[in-house]
């Protein structure tokens, strides 16, 4: 399988590991690692891993644009970008003890002229590969209606769809009618109840809500919505609604599970695995994920 893996929204991701970590103190790393990343690198090195064949479409910039091509290349994963015009932003997860705290830098707009290059890239890609993951927030400088354009291009030439997005972007790309979409219960929460919920806030208020919404969702569109919820079990609505549990495992490094998971769906959704099956193997993927020290990865 070929995919294409498109994330306008690339970072460096700097891993430091602690045996203790202290506010306001000097804290020295016993580890620390380099990986090129963001949700789309992610889920291109996870599909590598897996024997398949991806692109990552997104753009670089800056005096370390070379140095990403070379993290990129290191982990098997053809990238094809256009010149931002603006630095990579860095990324810093701190892991101790068992727990990652990530520490996010905002993306830098794109030059007005990034657009243009990522349409025409899209466009090539598209002929070269058998399914589409979209995934992660547009940086700015972007069209709204960019990824809508796209998922409408790749279903008109038959490709399959898996939205790892939120927001408006999410909902302005289902009368296209994508195959998949991918969200955690807190962006579908806002999405499409315009509620915020808390990674530690109990949800079962929540259930009946969702899954209403995750029914209408499929009714009207002929989507399929899976819908991860952290530790807890995952929700599948497809022709049925099925919940798969999650394994309970000594996590090294949760970033990048969700990326694995919708990375591991696609791979496993195209060649033809039925639905339940799938959603367990993506699940089983993600686990893994969450074994590694780097983000995105399964080995």
């Amino acid at each position: 399988m070929r995919t294409l893996v498109v994330c306008l929204n690339p970072t460096f991701q700097h891993t430091l590991v602690f045996s203790s970590f202290s506010l306001g103190e000097v804290n020295r790393a016993q580890q620390h690692y380099l990986d090129s990343s963001g949700k789309g690198m992610n889920a291109a090195r996870i599909l590598t891993q897996l024997g398949h064949k991806a692109i990552l479409l997104t753009h670089l910039g800056g005096k370390r644009k070379d140095e990403m091509l070379e993290l990129s290349e290191r982990d098997g994963v053809a990238v094809r970008w256009a010149d931002s015009h603006s630095d990579i932003r860095t990324c810093t997860t701190i892991l101790c003890q068992g727990t990652a705290t990530e520490l996010v830098e905002e993306p830098y707009p794109v030059d007005p002229s990034t657009e243009a290059g990522i349409r025409v890239l899209f466009t090539q890609a598209l002929d070269e590969v058998d399914a589409l993951i979209i995934t992660g927030t547009r940086a700015p400088g972007y069209a709204p209606s960019l990824y809508a354009d796209f998922v409408r291009e790749a279903k008109q030439r038959g490709r399959f769809v898996l939205l790892d997005l939120k927001g408006d972007d999410l909902k302005a790309c289902l009368p296209f009618r994508p195959d998949v979409i991918k969200p955690n219960l807190s962006e579908a929460a806002h999405t499409f109840l315009g509620q915020t919920v808390g990674e530690q806030e109990k949800t079962d208020h929540l259930m009946a809500s969702i899954r209403s919404t995750m029914e209408e969702i499929h009714r009207t569109y002929g989507t399929i919505t899976v819908l991860s919820r952290g530790k807890q079990e995952m929700w599948v609505q497809g022709e049925s609604f099925f919940t798969v549990p999650v394994e309970e495992v000594e996590a090294v490094n949760t970033i990048g599970c969700g990326d694995s998971l919708g990375a591991a769906l696609t791979a496993s959704l195209y060649t033809g695995t039925n639905l339940q099956h799938a959603a367990i193997y993506a699940t089983n993927v993600a686990t893994l994920n969450a074994k590694s020290i780097h983000p995105g990865s399964i080995v």
